[in-house]
């Protein structure tokens, strides 16, 4: 009964400390349809920096050639929003 029960409160411990994974290709994909649906500023995602399932980093040019913009994203309930961003050249 011991080994049972010393078998479930380790299940439970390993089961609570699994990592959870970003799955950084389906958040770009969600801010770039958010992107896409701001007619306001047409812009196309260069890059991506560090990506959490809540927040993500990403660089942005509005044509080419153009220079490179930091945006910070949040996730605020099912849909990315933009927090701030940064002129790189201006860095």
């Amino acid at each position: 009964m011991k080994s049972l029960l010393f078998g479930l409160i380790f299940l439970g411990a390993c089961a609570g400390s699994q990592p959870r994974y970003t799955n950084v290709a389906a958040v770009r994909q969600d801010i770039k349809a958010t992107i896409a649906a701001d007619n306001a500023h047409p812009r196309s995602i260069v890059s991506m920096g560090h990506t959490t399932n809540d927040a993500a980093v990403i660089y942005t040019q509005a044509a080419k050639g153009a220079p490179t913009v930091e945006e910070s994203w949040v996730r605020d309930g099912g849909a990315w929003k933009m927090k701030d961003s940064h002129d790189q050249a201006n860095m």
